[in-house]
């Protein structure tokens, strides 16, 4: 069985650490050892970006799949904002989510007026153009 790795106090180097400094994660092992740490500003550490704000695209595209671009659009919606306002819709929105069978609770948030209300406003937002008055 390997032994643990012991790791000591990044100040002093002579003790086992006990804490951590909430700002830079700085290890130390007693109070003298965080005044000393105190005496310097620190900052948090720099995280590298993350993958997931890079522009991904589509692995599987159909005739139904709506461009990034649109999608971010139903985050500046303000129909869409006062529709999730409700805790309600959120609700629905976190039992979707979860969902073992996501057809069928779809079907049955359909069934819920205010749900409804946050399709419809959604639909807006990317297919405008089903929206807009018929020209005679």
């Amino acid at each position: 069985m390997p032994a643990a790795k012991i790791e000591l106090c990044q100040l002093c180097d002579k003790n086992v650490f006990k804490y951590k400094c909430p700002t830079c994660y700085v290890k130390y092992c007693s109070l003298d050892c965080f005044k000393t740490h105190r005496q310097s500003p620190c900052e948090k550490p720099k995280q590298p970006e993350a993958p997931s704000s890079q522009k991904r695209a589509y692995q599987f595209t159909t005739p139904d799949t709506v461009p990034q671009e649109i999608l971010k659009e139903l985050g500046n919606s303000d129909a869409i904002k006062e529709c999730l306002k409700n805790p309600h819709v959120r609700e629905i929105m976190a039992s979707l989510v979860t969902s073992t069978n996501p057809d069928k609770a779809i079907k049955e948030a359909m069934l819920e007026p205010i749900f409804t209300e946050l399709a419809i406003a959604a639909l807006k937002t990317v297919e405008p153009q089903t929206f807009e008055p018929a020209s005679h």
